[in-house]
């Protein structure tokens, strides 16, 4: 396979005929034949370097722009998530925390916020002791609600950008494990409280990793896209008067 194309050989004809024409020119103006072979000798020497340094400047700056389009087109991966899954999923565990009240108002995320409030936040998220009480009925709507959405959560999986951000792929994970432990149970209502528990350990560990990862996502939508965050505001579900509709301040 040619690792040249025609349009590049002839770029490259172009270019020298220009370059040729141009030393031609100044010997037929100067007269000088020593001083144009000592500057075209100079050219050379120094072509090294210029190489060097386009090659290292250019490639750092598409390598940080293909990064970029990448984390861009994760975020929009995880924004999906959230629309279709993820803010139900954190509604439904949030309400089954008996600790609730203890941090519920600090996730009433403002239009105001800045990058300082949501670093706050996120710190007093990562290593708090939540109190989930799941219940035999909890799991009976959540296994459905999971099952539906599993197909989904696979198709995220199979995007390697995932690679990259290694938090959300956690979460998947543990929502994944919570599905398999779901649907291998048959019934809920004769589970011994010990399995109880053990689903219960299986919802903490999806909802603090949960939490964290929406504080995140909401302070991205804050800086890049108000729009898309002034809707997650209106619909947080730490907020129990929560409503999509757009409403004069009282």
């Amino acid at each position: 396979m040619r690792w040249w194309r025609s349009s590049d050989v002839v770029l490259a004809a172009a270019l020298l005929l220009v370059s040729a024409t141009f030393y031609a020119a100044q010997l037929l103006i100067f007269a000088d034949p020593k001083s144009t072979y000592f500057y075209i000798l100079q050219d050379f020497a120094f072509l090294p370097i210029s190489v060097l340094v386009v090659t290292l400047v250019l490639e750092r700056l598409l390598e940080l722009r293909d990064r970029r389009q990448r984390l861009e087109k994760l975020r929009m991966l995880i924004g999906t998530f959230f629309s279709w899954t993820g803010y139900h999923l954190l509604a439904r565990l949030a309400s089954r925390d008996r600790s609730l009240v203890g941090y519920a108002s600090a996730l009433l995320a403002r239009p105001e916020w800045t990058d300082a409030d949501f670093v706050r936040v996120r710190t007093s998220l990562v290593d708090r002791n939540f109190d989930l009480k799941m219940t035999p009925v909890d799991f009976v709507t959540l296994k459905p609600f999971l099952h539906d959405r599993a197909e989904f959560m696979i198709r995220l999986l199979e995007n390697p950008m995932l690679l990259e951000h290694e938090s959300f792929t956690e979460l998947l994970r543990a929502v994944f494990h919570l599905i398999e432990e779901l649907e291998y149970r048959t019934g809920f209502d004769t589970l011994p409280q010990s399995d109880i528990d053990h689903l219960t350990a299986d919802c903490d560990r999806v909802y603090r990793r949960l939490v964290v990862e929406w504080v995140d996502h909401l302070r991205y939508l804050q800086k890049y896209y108000p729009y898309l965050y002034s809707l997650a505001v209106r619909m947080n579900p730490y907020n129990p008067g929560a409503s999509p509709v757009v409403a004069l301040p009282s």
